[in-house]
């Protein structure tokens, strides 16, 4: 399994970093991305209680996913970032819930993560 591994882990690492850009207000691969992503970032700026603008939780948000991207691509820190975004994603699936906001981003980015950590283990 572990050329399944490493390539379901490139291509979850590509997609991290690929969707990074909305958070910035790059409008990739649509313009609806990038308004669902500055709604998100509208979001966690109010779960932050205030302590971040909209703009800064974007940021944050795209920087968190091309440090996970990029670790879940190089193999020795696969597990690590995996875990890692594993327990923010988590986090963010109960809030989301509590929230009543959209729940299929956070089912697929929570069933695509189980998938590289299965074939990991394997």
């Amino acid at each position: 399994m572990y050329p399944w591994s490493d390539l379901v882990s490139t291509i979850f690492g590509s997609l991290c970093i690929a969707s990074a850009l909305p958070f910035v207000g790059i409008p990739f691969p649509t313009r609806a991305w990038a308004t669902y992503y500055a709604d998100k970032s509208q979001w966690i700026s109010s779960r932050s209680g205030g302590r971040l603008t909209p703009r800064q939780a974007g940021y944050a948000s795209a920087l968190l996913r091309l440090i996970v991207g990029s670790a879940c691509i190089y193999p020795p820190t696969r597990l690590a970032s995996l875990a890692l975004n594993g327990t923010v994603v988590c986090y963010g699936t109960v809030s989301a819930y509590r929230d009543r906001r959209p729940m299929r981003p956070q089912w697929t980015m929570l069933g695509a993560m189980g998938l590289c950590l299965l074939l990991e283990m394997l």
